[in-house]
């Protein structure tokens, strides 16, 4: 009986934080791509869908009017021997923050290089994933008055 009591006590006084645990919001993210090769197009294509269905991140469109974090991702093939075009591709990666009413284009928070080719799609955005975490958790650390406008 005095078990059955306890376990009352206890059951009443947690049960109300059970399944309450505060969910971290998800953060504001665009993917800008410049270039015409059909590996980076494949690139970003492929980051917005990965962006889509992650647990920490929200897509955004690039223009929205909103803070956000913006990756821009710029490619180029990587070789310009023509039996070769369309093989692989370099692409430059920066991740910025942007708010409307900024000086300048934002807040450079990162930058990384990636070359990848159309067999190696998936792994080339896993590759970039990393570094925008790093990008956010900076930015949450070293700046909380900003981290609080996404």
């Amino acid at each position: 009986m005095r078990f059955l009591g306890l376990f009352t006590f206890f059951l009443l006084a947690v049960a109300p934080h059970l399944g309450f645990a505060q969910a971290e919001r998800k953060v504001p993210v665009a993917v800008s791509h410049e270039g015409k090769d059909q590996v980076g197009q494949s690139v970003a294509r492929v980051l917005e869908e990965t962006i889509s269905a992650s647990q920490r991140f929200l897509p955004v469109a690039e223009n929205t009017p909103r803070p956000r974090i913006i990756i821009n991702l710029e490619s180029t093939e990587a070789l310009a021997i023509r039996q070769l075009q369309g093989q692989i591709s370099a692409i430059a990666i920066s991740i910025i923050y942007y708010r409307t009413g900024m000086p300048g284009v934002g807040i450079f928070l990162g930058q990384a290089v990636n070359s990848c080719s159309p067999e190696i799609i998936s792994a080339c955005v896993k590759n970039i994933i990393p570094h925008l975490e790093r990008a956010t958790d900076f930015l949450k650390r070293h700046d909380p008055d900003l981290w609080n406008t996404l």
